[in-house]
């Protein structure tokens, strides 16, 4: 039996709990068995703590010799249990890694993160660079790369209506993740940004004529609406690098929005430094910049046939994430 632990989840609307349901729906599209509890959805602490406990020691009892177990990492306080109990009952577990503790939050060391994980039979890392950082620091376990994630929605990405060039950035805004935005108006030159989130303080952005702010939306309305010629993906408060906590951890990390500007069907600008580069260079779906300033020539440089050919690429793969293509494929090769 292959299966799954789902869970309760406070809200279907964040980026973490958007990737999670997607995976168990893919899981459930491949005949996995969901061992736990039903999932559940609201925004009671009580009842989430309450219903994911009885959930994991209903799997850890359900769970047998022969049986393959994916768990989505972290799993809060539960992975090294589940993991043992698993193994003690003749199971194989499998890790997909959705965020890591010991980088951007800092929340645990890295030896105790390589403990954790090296609980597990093999370990999906996001992309390649984390399975290769992951690697270096001593997971001994088998590791492989998911490469981006899968995005399931039925949203049809909209034609855009405009004249010139528009990136779009999407997200919650918040001076420690993104401060950024504030100075980034002073290097805008021949494009215009659309900005969807709330939070920004227009009146102490530089050069806010530059930008258009049209508040959150949720993604499937996002998908269908957004008008826009590409999706920036940077963190952090530096124009020339992607810096601070939120920014060092583009290095390793796969950002949810990524999948979100693909299924926008939006060409990507992402930094030259992020995990994603390598991704957005070989797949031909955009461009990478080392700063913010090289945004103007950068864009200048892409004649029409060079975009729609990036435009062309990027709907093939906002396919292949509409079909849950990559993590079936991951699971497969560790299956």
């Amino acid at each position: 039996m292959n299966c799954y632990i789902s869970h309760h989840y406070r809200n279907l609307t964040s980026a973490g709990n958007k990737a999670k349901t997607d995976m168990e729906q893919i899981m459930d599209s491949m005949q996995f068995v969901n061992v736990g509890l039903d999932r559940t959805v609201g925004p009671s602490g009580l009842k989430a703590f309450l219903r994911n406990l009885a959930g994991v020691l209903r799997a850890v009892a359900i769970v047998g010799r022969g049986d393959v177990l994916v768990l989505q990492y972290p799993l809060k306080k539960y992975f090294t249990f589940v993991a043992r109990a698993a193994h003690l009952r003749g199971a194989r577990v499998v890790a997909l890694v959705h965020d890591l503790g010991s980088c951007r939050r800092k929340a645990i060391s890295e030896s105790t993160e390589i403990a954790r994980l090296g609980c597990a039979d093999r370990v999906i890392a996001t992309n390649a660079v984390m399975a290769s950082h992951l690697g270096n620091l001593g997971l001994g376990c088998e590791i492989d790369a998911l490469g981006v994630w899968d995005y399931l929605t039925d949203a049809r990405p909209s034609v855009p209506g405009h004249d010139g060039v528009r990136v779009a950035y999407a997200g919650a805004i918040n001076r420690r993740k993104n401060s950024f935005l504030y100075d980034w108006g002073k290097t805008i030159e021949g494009y215009k940004v659309d900005i969807y989130g709330d939070g920004l303080d227009m009146a102490q952005v530089s050069c806010g004529d530059a930008f258009t702010v049209h508040g959150y939306r949720p993604a499937d309305e996002l998908i269908s609406t957004v008008d826009s010629d590409y999706g920036l993906v940077w963190d952090g408060d530096s124009l020339d690098t992607c810096s601070g906590s939120f920014g060092e951890y583009l290095a390793l990390n796969t950002p949810h929005k990524v999948s979100l500007y693909i299924r926008c069907h939006l060409p990507l600008i992402v930094w030259s430094g992020s995990a994603m580069a390598p991704f957005v260079l070989a797949e031909g779906i955009g461009f990478v910049v080392d700063s913010l300033r090289d945004i103007p020539a950068k864009l200048r440089a892409v004649p029409p046939h060079k975009y729609c050919d990036m435009k062309q690429r990027v709907a093939a793969i906002s396919d292949r994430l509409a079909r849950g293509h990559y993590f079936r494929e991951a699971l497969s090769r560790s299956i």
